[in-house]
């Protein structure tokens, strides 16, 4: 049977300093359980994602990008360059933040319960909210000493902060946990350069009919 042409072609889940993709982007992702605590974090890729194939009941990891050719034309309208040394800024960030990732997880899990539960989800809501703005003053450190590192790859740290200010708000604030993702605003993405912008929201391709 022949393979969908988006389907990501490697092993899961990637390693630490996976390189093989040109368009591979980590993303750290922390599974919640049935009870909504928050089990071993997973390595994924920011444009992984579950499709379903023609036949029913069968399903891909697909890459959203599209096609081999896709992700290598993605990766040149951005920069390869460029790409290179955001994996090493975001490998950076990943430990500045790192100390705070596990409990705003479990934070998240209980307001999480407490949404499904019908009960209060004050107390969990304003410890994450604390607890995330501590994370935030870290961040906003972390955008100040790397500051050239950011010019480098267009990227305005002012316009960074808000974005991730904006993210840690969406987190905080959704109520579904299928609903944990994010997307960049129009109003942020508009503050940087074109390549960037393809980097924060790649043009999606057309997947043929029969896929759907």
């Amino acid at each position: 049977m022949r393979r969908p042409d988006d389907e990501c072609p490697y092993p899961k889940p990637f390693l630490e300093y996976f390189d093989d993709c040109p368009a591979f982007q980590a993303r750290q992702f922390i599974p919640l359980d049935t009870l909504y605590q928050p089990l071993e974090p997973v390595l994924t890729c920011r444009h992984l994602e579950t499709r379903s194939m023609t036949q029913r009941h069968r399903w891909y990891g697909a890459c959203a990008l599209g096609s081999s050719d896709a992700r290598g034309r993605w990766a040149r309208q951005v920069g390869v360059a460029r790409l290179d040394r955001i994996r090493a800024m975001q490998r950076e960030l990943g430990a500045a933040i790192a100390p705070y990732t596990t409990r705003l997880w479990e934070l998240k899990g209980q307001q999480l319960r407490a949404f499904r539960d019908s009960v209060d989800a004050g107390p969990a809501t304003v410890e994450l909210r604390r607890l995330a703005g501590k994370m935030t003053a870290e961040l906003d450190q972390f955008l100040q000493k790397r500051s050239a590192a950011f010019a480098a790859v267009e990227m305005p740290i002012d316009a960074a902060a808000r974005l991730i200010q904006v993210a840690i708000d969406r987190f905080i604030d959704t109520k579904y946990a299928a609903e944990i993702s994010f997307e960049v605003p129009d109003d942020i993405l508009q503050r940087f350069p074109e390549p960037v912008r393809t980097f924060f929201r790649p043009a999606v391709p057309e997947r043929p009919a029969a896929d759907r």
